[in-house]
C-alpha cells in the first residue's frame, strides 16, 4: 500500500490540503498524506507574462521522493501557464508520478465552491498520473477545462468508461 503525498510550496492552507487528501481517499481510495516543501521556484517564473511555468514545476517536483509514494501532488497558490496556453489550472506527468494545481483562478467567495473546485482539479491532474486522458463527457472529471465555467459544470468524479480505466489501474497499488 502507497501514499498519494499532497504538498505545498506556501500560499494554500493547509485545511485546503487535509480536505482535499480527503478527497483523494474518496475518489482513488488510496490513503493521502500532507506536507508543505520549501523550493525557490523562481527560475520557474516568467516575468514577462507574470506566472509561472508548469512544466518546469513538474520538472522540480520529479527531485521529490518520499517512501511508499504512489503519487505526488502540489497544491500551488500562483498562476501557472504552458507554452501556446494562456494559464492551466493544473499540469501532470502522463503516466507519472507528479503533477501540479494552481488554486490561483479557482477562488471563488464561497468557500464550498472554491474546495470542490480544487478536488476537481486534483482528481484531473492525478487522472492524467493514473494513464487517463481527457475525456468527451463533460460531466466527467477527466473532461477539459478551458475555463472555470468548464471547471463547475463537471462532476469531482470519473464517467463509468473513466472509472473502469481507473480501478484497473488502481488495482496495482491496492
Amino acid at each position: 500500500m502507497g501514499y498519494v503525498y499532497i504538498v505545498s510550496f506556501g500560499g494554500v492552507e493547509d485545511r485546503i490540503l487535509l480536505a482535499d487528501a480527503v478527497n483523494v481517499k474518496d475518489i482513488f481510495e488510496l490513503e493521502a498524506r500532507v506536507s508543505t516543501v520549501k523550493a525557490d521556484l523562481i527560475y520557474a517564473y516568467t516575468p514577462e507574462r507574470g506566472q509561472y511555468h508548469a512544466g518546469t514545476i513538474l520538472n522540480y517536483l520529479s527531485r521529490i521522493v518520499y517512501p511508499d509514494m504512489v503519487r505526488l501532488i502540489a497544491l500551488v497558490g500562483f498562476d501557472l501557464y504552458e507554452e501556446g496556453l494562456n494559464f492551466v489550472f493544473g499540469e501532470a506527468q502522463y503516466g507519472g508520478k507528479y503533477a501540479v494545481v494552481s488554486t490561483y483562478r479557482l477562488k471563488h467567495s464561497n468557500e464550498k465552491v472554491f474546495f470542490e473546485r480544487v478536488f476537481k482539479e486534483t482528481n484531473h491532474e492525478l487522472g492524467h498520473t493514473f494513464g487517463l486522458k481527457h475525456c468527451e463527457d463533460p460531466q466527467c472529471v477527466m473532461s477539459f477545462s478551458n475555463s472555470i465555467d468548464d471547471v463547475d459544470r463537471k462532476s469531482r468524479d470519473f464517467c463509468p468508461k473513466c472509472r473502469r480505466k481507473l480501478d484497473y489501474v488502481l488495482s496495482y497499488y491496492r
